[in-house]
């Protein structure tokens, strides 16, 4: 039983399939088809996620080496869509609205917030949001410790966590950031970006960090 994957490139697809081929697992099977490029790789299932991950790290190394950018697309069956729609709602200045007081916290808070809600990287947004809440945080030592990995972390701790998260790579050495971990059922393992049902963790809760910066920003106007 095989996965499938059809190989979309960054302009024209020139490539040498010999070389290709020999610079893959033996048992990757290649193929031309109508002028485009399959990949099949063997798994238990048809669709098998984890074929993903085997191929997207070839195509990483391939990149590194070459500059050429090609990204592996499952074929499947059944297909699924999601469509987003952002909105901003437009709105006046209330007839209240004076000269704002201006200090340095807020003018980089404005800052940061106008970056990060136009920015397209979820791990971006995050870091970015945290660093509205950080300003905010009058010392480190006003966070509060979590020590029950069995109950959700306060806001401000889990902004910070995810912010970690995010922000580093490798095995995770804080105790707390351990038990919240636990927390998710997720291993104790920093950002993954191989790893989509990390990504997915992360994006929600990226309402959770924008909720708290926003937040921190209105306390300052």
């Amino acid at each position: 039983m095989n996965t499938r994957f059809k190989l979309l490139f960054e302009g024209e697809p020139d490539i040498d399939l010999v070389r290709f081929k020999q610079s893959l697992p033996s048992n990757f099977e290649v193929s031309k088809e109508h002028n485009e490029i399959f990949v099949s790789l063997p798994s238990k299932t048809p669709e098998d996620t984890k074929c993903q991950y085997i191929i997207d790290r070839e195509l990483d190394r391939h990149f590194f080496l070459t500059c050429v950018k090609i990204k592996a697309t499952m074929i499947k069956k059944r297909v699924t869509a999601n469509f987003e729609i952002s909105c901003r709602i437009h709105g006046k200045l209330s007839e209240q609205v004076e000269p704002q007081k201006w200090n340095y916290n807020l003018s980089v808070q404005l800052r940061l917030w106008s970056i990060a809600v136009d920015a397209n990287e979820v791990l971006l947004q995050i870091i970015l949001f945290y660093q509205i809440i950080e300003l905010s945080i009058p010392n480190s030592q006003s966070i509060p410790k979590y020590t029950d990995s069995t109950i959700p972390p306060v806001p401000i701790v889990e902004c910070r966590f995810l912010r970690n998260m995010a922000a580093h790579s490798g095995e995770v050495g804080d105790a707390q950031l351990k038990k919240y971990c636990e927390y998710l059922g997720f291993p104790t393992l920093l950002h993954d970006p191989t790893d989509p049902q990390y990504l997915i963790i992360l994006k929600s809760k990226l309402k959770l960090l924008e909720s708290e910066a926003k937040s921190a920003i209105e306390r300052e106007l």
